[in-house]
């Protein structure tokens, strides 16, 4: 570029430095890291380079909503229903990194075949003959179900991408004979023993007052120590500080009870289902229908002939009932078709994606008022509670500004201002007397220091809090960390109590003494339950018949002591156990480095979350902070 910039200005040095000065100055505004992330409206995340896009988070955010059934239809739902969908997203987003940086490649051609392979394993795919039916008539009867090919080619590409990379990485992963041979015996070789589990009792430990404990804490204190926490001042607003004025009268109950009287009202009916997939088995199955329809006019029995000749594979038991159903439940064609029918009427066939219908109406019922009206009052009272708790706090923010004085706004609207105790990123965190604040934790370490959070819920809670300050990585004093080193040091004494009675015990050679003893006879190391913990493996392979094993301390927290009675040595192992083994071991080895890759890169990622920055943009994972406010479905 710069050859270019001396070829068109040769000769004259003026504009060429001037252009050149600007042109860097670009270049180093463009590369430096920015605290504004501006993309598309469509973008809703971009890991690594590649976006993630609304369309794609709308589709999976259906696919979340089908699993969760009702739940996903409210609006806590919607939103649990989107950021899993987004995260599922950006987890595959992350792998394909990975996958990029180990050079792996699926092509188009090993795709297909392995997509044409899987559709065989489905009879429903297959003609008569048992070939494969074409791959467009395949695509329809996906979107039928709410999927499509193109979703099963994304699978087949994720699954295969998986698969070459585990075969890669297999073969850097060294295995030697000692540790083959060591799980062989612990699956092979039968063993026979006597155990004692034992608790330490850290309730029994009394405070050793500060003293201790201070010196406990400097000695361990990198157990304690804290990644960087940060303080809020914060203002929350709840129900009861609006009181009876969010209660509705009966006037608006009612208003509101005649504005949903269709959601109340179900429907009873039965039907008969003859099956479709193509044009021409839906002509067939209209016909069908017509000629049926008109025996029933006639007067034939509806239940039996719905157990006779429906393809519904219900019918059989139900004789075609559906039993009551609101609005929504059955496919649109079906519902309306089912709402102009009066009671005891049967409908014209009626066209849907599982073939063609003839429905009978059974009956209609509408819940009254009075059966509505708690409900009403409560989802009014929490509709009104939610609109003035936003206006109000959104008002504060508007006078606080986005970095302004958050206790002048507040005073001003007769609201309370709190500052919050120092807390740490992690999820689980609760911020003060907020319940369920964890949304509000991971939103007050995205914004900068001074900075006024949106309006957004904390359980029951609206709030808006403003981020005052943010304390680096260091172990707490005591006073604010006091009970949970009390615990450590608590469980630390138990440990070594424990150990010491178990200890001065076991000189007798004696189980007894200790407790409760447990005896199996003919397991293996492999199925023992405790074996789990790494120690009680080791020992249980290691200690000889007749012999006490070291005490070890198990993965439940009990110290864990046995006796060998018995050990039956396996039998030799043959080439093929061997190579098999080998195998599963390197699979073990390449899955657990995998999943530490994929949780170095997701971690790496967060640390550049810019969005204007090069590196954001190539190199950072960064989530559109307005996704909350995203509808879908636009």
């Amino acid at each position: 570029m710069l050859r270019n910039f001396r070829k068109a200005f040769q000769g004259n040095q003026t504009p060429t430095a001037i252009l050149m000065v600007l042109t860097m100055a670009g270049m180093v505004a463009y590369l430096m890291p920015s605290g504004r992330a501006e993309a598309p409206d469509n973008v809703v995340a971009r890991v690594y380079g590649r976006e993630v896009i609304k369309r794609d988070l709308d589709l999976n955010t259906l696919y979340v909503q089908r699993g969760m059934g009702d739940k996903g239809r409210t609006e806590e739902g919607l939103a649990y229903a989107q950021s899993t969908a987004l995260r599922m997203l950006v987890d595959k987003a992350v792998k394909d990194e990975q996958a990029e940086r180990h050079h792996v490649v699926v092509s188009d051609q090993e795709i297909r075949e392995d997509l044409i392979s899987t559709l065989k394993r489905y009879e429903f795919f297959k003609n008569p003959d048992g070939t494969l039916r074409p791959l467009a008539e395949i695509d329809r009867i996906l979107q039928a179900s709410q999927t499509s090919l193109k979703e099963f080619e994304l699978q087949a590409k994720e699954r295969l991408t998986q698969q070459k990379l585990t075969a890669q990485m297999g073969n850097t992963m060294p295995v030697d004979a000692a540790w083959i041979n060591a799980e062989y015996r612990a699956r092979s070789e039968k063993i026979s023993l006597e155990a004692v589990s034992l608790s330490p009792d850290a309730a029994g430990v009394a405070d050793p007052g500060d003293p201790k404990l201070e010196t406990f804490l400097k000695e361990s204190g990198f157990r304690f120590q804290q990644g960087p926490r940060r303080t809020v001042q914060y203002v929350s607003v709840d129900m009861a500080s609006f009181g009876a004025s969010l209660s509705p009268d009966d006037t608006a109950l009612k208003a509101a009870y005649e504005s949903k009287k269709s959601e109340y009202s179900e429907l009873k009916a039965s039907h008969i289902l003859f099956k479709a997939k193509t044009d021409e088995e839906f002509a067939a199955a209209t016909v069908k229908a017509k000629e049926l329809r008109a025996e029933l006019a006639k007067g034939a029995d509806f239940a039996k002939k719905a157990e006779a000749l429906s393809e519904d594979p219900t019918a059989k038991a139900n004789k075609g009932d559906l039993g009551w159903f609101k609005g929504g439940a059955m496919v649109k064609p079906f519902e309306d078709a089912a709402n102009t029918l009066k009671e005891g009427e049967i409908s014209q066939p009626v066209r849907t994606n599982f073939g063609i219908h003839l429905i009978k109406l059974e009956g209609r019922r509408t819940k009254t008022f009075e059966d509505m009206k708690d409900t009403l009052r409560l989802g009014m009272i929490q509709e009104r509670f939610q609109k003035r708790a936003a206006d109000k706090l959104e008002q504060l923010r508007k006078r606080a500004g986005d970095r302004g004085d958050l206790t002048a706004a507040a005073r001003a609207l007769d609201l309370q201002v709190k500052t919050s105790k120092p807390f740490t990123s992690d999820p689980t965190a609760q911020i003060d007397d907020l319940p369920n604040s964890g949304a509000m934790v991971g939103e007050a370490f995205r914004l900068k220091v001074g900075a006024v959070s949106r309006v957004q819920n904390a359980g029951a809670n609206f709030v808006v809090f403003k981020v005052l300050s943010e304390l680096p990585s260091d172990v707490p004093p005591l006073k604010e960390i006091r009970a949970k080193v009390l615990d450590g040091w608590k469980a630390q004494e138990a440990r070594r109590l424990l150990l010491d009675r178990v200890a001065a015990q076991l000189k007798g050679g004696d189980l007894k003494a200790l407790g409760e003893v447990r005896s199996l006879a003919d397991t293996t190391v492999k199925t023992y339950p405790e074996a789990t913990s790494s120690g009680i493996r080791k020992e249980l392979l290691a200690t000889a018949v007749g012999q006490m094993s070291a005490p070890v301390w198990g993965v439940d927290g009990k110290l864990w002591v046995a006796k060998i009675t018995a050990r039956v040595p396996a039998p030799e192992m043959t080439f093929d156990q061997r190579r098999a083994l080998q195998g599963e071991l390197q699979k073990q080895l390449v899955d657990k480095q995998l999943d530490t890759e994929i949780l170095f890169l997701a971690s790496e990622g967060k640390l550049r979350p810019g969005f204007s920055s090069l590196w954001g943009r190539l190199g950072g994972i960064w989530i559109n902070p307005n996704i909350g406010q995203i509808e879908l479905g636009e």
